[in-house]
């Protein structure tokens, strides 16, 4: 725990010190008054105007999205990439329907025949032919 540059067993030590020098009785005088100062403080203008100030600065970046519209190029940009991926689903989907369109039929596998079923021996060699 560091606060303003000040670590906790430095902290304890200094209100050692002041408990010692002060005494008992002067610290409950010493604690009323600096309540009383802390409330004040809290409830004046000034503090409320602070506080404000603080909480614009760390909800600006969220407004300044809002104002530039971001959140609705977002939107679009989801939109579009759902079109897209629709008209590319659609292309691939054609695609294969024209492939399958212009393939050339292998001549072996017409109708389920084999060149032996046509009448012609498969791969015997030439001298058993005649």
């Amino acid at each position: 725990m560091d606060f303003l540059g000040i670590g906790l067993t430095e902290l304890v030590a200094i209100l050692l010190i002041i408990f010692l020098v002060m005494g008992p009785q002067d610290l409950v005088k010493i604690g009323a008054t600096l309540g009383r100062a802390l409330r004040k403080l809290r409830q004046s203008d000034t503090w409320r105007t602070v506080q404000d100030a603080g909480k614009q600065l760390r909800e600006l970046p969220e407004t300044l999205a809002r104002e530039a519209g971001i959140d609705e190029l977002k939107e679009a940009r989801n939109e579009l990439n759902k079109t897209l991926k629709e008209q590319k689903t659609a292309l691939e989907d054609l695609d294969g329907q024209l492939t399958a369109w212009t393939r050339t039929p292998d001549p072996l596998s017409q109708k389920g025949k084999t060149q032996e079923e046509d009448g012609e021996p498969e791969n015997k060699p030439t001298s058993e032919r005649s």
